[in-house]
């Protein structure tokens, strides 16, 4: 199901121009706090919405160079989320003592409430999904320096 803008012109707009209501869905913000990880640490994953007519029931993110790896965030009030049904999905999530360094792709995808990809008109007029992608960093710690030797 595509959601196109809403066109509404009524006697005021004709004298005025029409205005546009956004009927589709968009992502505002889409992020990972802190953007640098180390193994064991924890962050959250975060992504605000706005969906004035509750289009949106789950957010899922895949690791792009782990396919099997999916990220359920959620828009319910338990924490790490603030508030039920803000349009605010979150997870916490913890990397792995084994995780390998690197720089790694996330995309969160919205789906409606069917579980299918909510399509959205992009600047072309094409069909795309309701999306955001970023990267993430995992790092591994830096040894510390050896402590100088002792003199005689």
């Amino acid at each position: 199901m595509r959601y196109r803008a809403l066109f509404v012109c009524g006697l005021a707009g004709a004298l005025a121009g029409c205005s546009t209501l956004p009927k589709q869905p968009e992502i505002k913000t889409a992020g990972i706090t802190p953007p640098h990880l180390q193994p064991g640490d924890a962050a959250i994953i975060a992504v605000e919405i706005q969906d004035r007519f509750n289009i949106v029931h789950k957010v899922e993110g895949i690791v792009k160079e782990d396919t099997a790896i999916v990220f359920r965030l959620k828009d319910d009030g338990v924490a790490p989320d603030a508030k039920a049904d803000d349009n605010i999905w979150t997870l916490q999530v913890d990397v792995p003592f084994n995780a390998p360094a690197g720089d790694f792709g996330l995309t969160l995808t919205a789906y409606d409430d069917k579980g299918q990809p909510i399509l959205i008109d992009d600047a072309n007029g094409d069909a795309t999904p309701l999306a955001a992608s970023f990267t993430l960093a995992i790092e591994w710690p830096k040894p510390a320096a050896p402590e100088p030797a002792a003199q005689p």
